[in-house]
């Protein structure tokens, strides 16, 4: 599915589960669904909340980078930018890629995108979920995905944002139990 440079960096960056205790990274086959829900609907303007090491990041890159499209990446820890940022690099995809080092409940609504987010993707501190949706929404366009992560493994820290998300107007939701769980949300 992907160029070799790009799958081999994707391939040391999943090795990190194993030498690293902060990977916090998805599961491989949940990376490879969003790059494909990235590629169906040929998504260009992507926000991720929570890069971490960039695994995700890579796929969400790889997945948009053919269509033109530009990924804003937001991430409090500083270590972890910089390594998504070599990885990025790495891969060759660092040019659609835009990382925001801090905390992404005042960035996401200090970031004015390329064109507002057709697909975003929510992986971060599961506590502050409402404030991420809350800063995030009015920079969505009016057809965008929503993916949110954790919803299985974290599915009593998430319930009320699930319910809200369910309550969205103009929104499908529903859980997808691939990897961790997430819930995927349609607006439009």
């Amino acid at each position: 599915m992907f160029a070799p440079r790009i799958q081999a960096v994707m391939d040391k960056v999943d090795g990190l589960r194993t030498q690293v205790n902060d990977h916090w990274q998805i599961p491989r086959e949940e990376a490879l669904l969003l790059a494909q829900l990235v590629q169906l609907g040929r998504c260009t303007s992507i926000c991720e909340i929570g890069t971490s090491y960039g695994f995700s990041t890579l796929h969400l890159a790889a997945a948009t980078q053919p269509l033109g499209g530009h990924v804003d990446t937001f991430d409090l820890n500083p270590k972890k930018v910089s390594a998504a940022t070599e990885h990025l690099k790495q891969a060759g995809l660092i040019d659609c890629v835009s990382l925001h080092q801090g905390d992404a409940r005042t960035l996401v609504a200090q970031v004015t995108p390329r064109r507002p987010y057709d697909f975003a993707f929510i992986d971060a501190t599961k506590e502050q979920s409402m404030a991420y949706l809350d800063a995030l929404l009015p920079k969505l366009a009016p057809r965008a995905v929503l993916a949110t992560d954790n919803t299985s493994t974290h599915a009593a820290e998430l319930a009320d944002f699930v319910a809200r998300l369910r309550a969205l107007p103009r929104a499908r939701s529903c859980q997808v139990s691939v990897g961790n769980g997430f819930e995927l949300t349609i607006l439009g």
